[in-house]
């Protein structure tokens, strides 16, 4: 076992023993065990030598927003910064509670806070690194992140399969956020390259313009489904579900961010049960045509049977 996938067993053996901690809360004999295998792990966590990749992006821009070496265009960095630092927040918490509302407030967003550490005159090259932090899951987390928001942010210059295969990865909120990204760096005429850790691409203008059309172009149909089935259970880690219908068609995506860990608790006593699941189905389809389709579970509620009418969901 190489030292990241070492690192990576013991955070979820600490996160696993997190959650058996708060259902043995209170008990005499379990609690305390519990308490100190958790102790052991974080100690095992601590000794182990520094790895994985820095939490660090840079983006470079050449082009009209840069005046030689005078300087360059402060409107132009604002508007591309505001709308990625919020994509980061955005699916940091995405991937540690495994969903982020739509809108309003997101749990823990701090912790995907960057500084901007590099600003040299006379180009426009925008270096964001994560603070030192004491946090043992913060700065992997936040490397993961970025390396992922890379690889989504490089798919718009590739083709619209690319794009839309991406889309799949991150969460709305994220992609909501990558028009205006473009938009800025397209109206202000401008090459950009992007560099996360081994990961880099590069997009000229006209690059840069074909990203933005297809990137804005992008239309989505919502639709609330239910299906029959078997409910094959849901992860309070990822938020992610799997359901398989009464057609052998396996449907997996991410639990809505409406339910609370209580209600999926309920949920899961249904696990490999006939069950009426009720989805949000959401079709992509980009302006070439390519399409995908990204289930939500909002709810599920037993079922009754192949050879039986199924009842309508309790209000």
């Amino acid at each position: 076992m190489t030292s990241r996938e070492k690192r990576r067993f013991l955070k979820r053996q600490i996160a696993e023993s997190e959650r058996l901690k708060q259902l043995a809360e209170g008990h005499p004999l379990m609690s305390p065990l519990l308490a100190q295998r958790e102790d052991e792990f974080r100690q095992e966590l601590q000794d182990l030598p520094l790895g994985g990749r820095e939490a660090r992006t840079v983006l470079f821009f050449t082009g009209d927003p840069v005046y030689g070496s005078k300087g360059t265009d402060a409107h132009f960095a604002s508007t591309v910064l505001l709308p990625f630092l919020e994509m980061v927040k955005s699916e940091y918490v995405a991937e540690k509670h495994g969903h982020v509302g739509e809108r309003g407030l997101r749990g823990d967003e701090d912790e995907a806070r960057l500084l901007l550490t590099g600003l040299p005159r006379g180009s426009l090259w925008l270096e964001l690194s994560h603070p030192e932090s004491e946090d043992l899951f913060a700065e992997e987390q936040l490397s993961n992140v970025l390396v992922k928001l890379t690889e989504h942010y490089s798919s718009a210059g590739k083709s619209d399969e690319d794009f839309v295969h991406a889309l799949e990865e991150v969460s709305p909120r994220v992609y909501a956020r990558l028009p205006e990204v473009f938009k800025s760096i397209h109206d202000h005429d401008a090459n950009n390259r992007m560099q996360t850790g081994d990961l880099e691409f590069e997009l000229d203008k006209d690059s840069v313009s074909e990203a933005f059309t297809r990137v804005n172009s992008v239309h989505t149909i919502e639709n609330e489904v239910e299906k029959e089935g078997v409910f094959r259970g849901a992860n309070l880690d990822t938020w992610k579900f799997d359901f398989r219908t009464n057609d052998d068609e396996t449907m997996t995506g991410r639990l809505s961010p409406d339910l609370d860990g209580a209600r999926v608790a309920e949920m899961l006593r249904l696990t490999n049960q006939p069950s009426i699941a009720r989805l949000k189905e959401t079709n992509i389809t980009t302006q070439g045509g390519a399409v995908r389709t990204r289930y939500e579970l909002v709810d599920v509620q037993p079922g009754v049977g192949k050879a039986e009418l199924s009842a309508p969901f309790a209000e």
